[in-house]
């Protein structure tokens, strides 16, 4: 057991110290806190903590928001002030971006909404009598009666449930819950419907969802004469907001179930403008004979592919958009896309509060 002074934060949330020249990671922690710690993995250049004691506290610290905070895998930052919380992943972006760009980037502040009750779909594990969540870093259930991040219908639904076999997966429109059992949903962005099955990609934070789909459509700034191609369209929301302010639209999402739902969201908005392919984006994109002048790219975490990259700088779009989940990809992509493309701002995005995730719009224009 020792005793150390957290001095900063790594990308994951945790807090960081030095012990004899190499860096500690200790969850649960803030900047100028001094814990003591029990060393619970050493490896060559870093080590990983956890803490045995408070000696000295920040002020800004938050405790007790949550009776499963400390057991269950859910949060990561909840003991950040929210207002913290926002300036550590608006400081995350910022070093990320200088570090591995190198480039002087406008970045806009970030942009969030409510800290609580924001998520429309949650997962919840089941074991015997236990309905709840894993712990961290295991598969021991955390059992819980309500989870602070989720949408209240889900929490209200949740305290109905009784025992069961199986997993939970549960999503709402803040009306109506979709069950194991149930079919389909109807989920607004702005004017846009949507049809969600428990299996569709959607975001879970609709608010800030609907926030980031504007910035898209600011950045994206179409009009009746562009050609859109929207890359891992997943179920077409994208696509499907952006296609009243375009010529045609093209969505290519790799998987099959997505594009079914992606077809059905065309139907139900009345779109004819827009098509989607079901494909992997890397070995379809040299072959579509769809000439862009506008690409957007809303890659899964492992950013854009070296193939899907050189076929967007050959396509030689006068504006590329690109909506990371990942700071680190993101900056790997930008760090190349710079030399065809002039990066002209970015925004983050929070969400997902009370957890170290941030995403980010970027708008890139043709050199």
């Amino acid at each position: 057991m020792q005793e150390v002074t957290i001095i900063d934060y790594d990308h994951q949330g945790r807090g960081m110290a030095r012990i004899n020249n190499k860096i500690c990671f200790i969850p649960n922690t803030m900047i100028d806190e001094v814990v003591k710690i029990n060393i619970t993995k050493e490896k060559k250049n870093f080590m990983e903590a956890e803490v045995v004691e408070y000696i000295k506290t920040n002020p800004n610290r938050k405790d007790n928001l949550c009776p499963y905070y400390t057991t269950c895998g859910g949060c990561d930052i909840l003991h950040l002030s929210y207002e913290d919380q926002l300036n550590y992943k608006y400081n995350k972006v910022i070093n990320i971006i200088n570090r591995y760009v190198k480039e002087d980037i406008k970045i806009n502040n970030i942009i969030s909404d409510k800290q609580f009750n924001y998520r429309n779909k949650v997962t919840l594990q089941v074991d015997k009598n236990k309905i709840g969540f894993y712990s961290k870093k295991s598969n021991t259930i955390t059992p819980i009666k309500e989870c602070k991040l989720l949408d209240e219908s889900l929490n209200n639904y949740i305290k109905t449930i009784t025992n069961t076999s199986e997993k939970i997966v549960l999503r709402t429109n803040g009306t109506d819950v979709l069950d194991n059992y149930q079919d389909r949903i109807i989920k607004y962005i702005g004017d846009k419907k949507y049809s969600v099955s428990l299996e569709s990609f959607f975001q879970v934070n609709d608010n800030v969802t609907y926030k980031m789909y504007e910035k898209v459509k600011e950045y994206v700034n179409s009009s009746k004469e562009d050609y859109v191609l929207d890359l891992y369209c997943g179920t077409g929301t994208i696509g499907i907001y952006l296609a009243d302010n375009a010529k045609e639209v093209l969505g290519i999402e790799i998987n099959k179930q997505a594009i079914k739902d992606a077809n059905k969201n065309k139907e139900l908005n009345n779109l004819d403008n827009i098509t989607f392919i079901a494909d992997d984006v890397a070995k379809v994109i040299n072959k579509i004979e769809f000439k862009p002048s506008i690409v957007v790219v809303d890659p899964p975490r492992a950013g854009l592919d070296e193939k899907t990259i050189k076929e967007i700088i050959k396509m030689n779009p006068k504006r590329l958009v690109y909506v990371s989940c990942d700071p680190m990809t993101f900056a790997r992509d930008l760090n190349i896309l710079k030399y065809y493309f002039t990066i002209k701002e970015i925004t983050p995005f929070d969400m997902f509060p009370n957890t170290y995730h941030v995403e980010n719009v970027c708008l890139l224009e043709r050199k």
